[in-house]
């Protein structure tokens, strides 16, 4: 049985003027627990919108999504940040650190949401953070850290509570190429050693030639 399945599933937006930007237009998609998968498209192709609907940020206007044989869509939204917090973990493009935390703080957040204990969240944290390189920056506020540092931080805050899958939006976007080989391959480490599955959009060939399986996004859909 897949992990997740998306079936028939279509997204509109309504932008200025009542104008209609079709995001989605009827996306099948089916990933295996444990999979390391690559959406790919160029910007605008609808990579974000759905790894969003994925990870139960936004609904679909139309369609399923399944995680272990279970529709989450009919779901309340209030329902889902639960689900959230114990399913999915995500790296942004943007990081989306809190800034007034150090790294071990945001590394720490998600499992101080589900109520893990305070000496059990502090081992973790400083555990994952030595396996992603940031040993001596524990103490660092985004601001004292560079780009490739923060993002390290994002991946180890996204693994450290062990979710089922993981999305990654585009998460070497800012980064050089060196830097972003070596956090595509931690990541991709971190998938053989947890069995953790990986979703993640790019435009970079590099990064997709990293993946198990690469699906191409044009205009909403995939292509044949």
């Amino acid at each position: 049985m897949a992990l997740i399945e998306i079936k028939d599933v279509l997204k509109t937006y309504r932008v200025m003027n009542g104008v209609q930007t079709k995001a989605l237009r009827g996306v099948n998609l089916s990933v295996e627990e444990g999979s390391f998968v690559s959406i790919a498209g160029s910007s605008g192709s609808g990579k974000t919108t759905l790894l969003n609907i994925i990870g139960a940020l936004d609904k679909p206007d139309e369609g399923s999504i399944i995680y272990e044989g279970r529709d989450i869509t009919p779901i309340p939204v209030n329902q889902l940040s639960d689900f959230r917090l114990r399913k999915v973990g995500f790296i942004f493009q943007a990081y989306n650190l809190i800034s007034t935390l150090t790294a071990i703080e945001n590394t720490e957040y998600v499992m101080l949401l589900q109520g893990v204990n305070a000496r059990l969240r502090r081992e973790r944290s400083i555990d994952i953070l030595k396996r992603v390189g940031l040993e001596e920056f524990i103490d660092r506020r985004p601001t004292q850290m560079s780009g490739g540092q923060q993002q390290r931080v994002a991946v180890a805050r996204a693994i450290v509570s062990e979710p089922k899958v993981i999305l990654a939006d585009e998460p070497t976007a800012n980064l050089d190429s060196a830097t972003s080989m070596d956090l595509i391959s931690l990541m991709r480490e971190l998938n053989r050693e947890k069995k953790i599955t990986f979703i993640f959009s790019t435009h970079d060939e590099m990064v997709m030639s990293q993946a198990d399986h690469v699906f191409h996004m044009k205009d909403g859909k995939f292509e044949s």
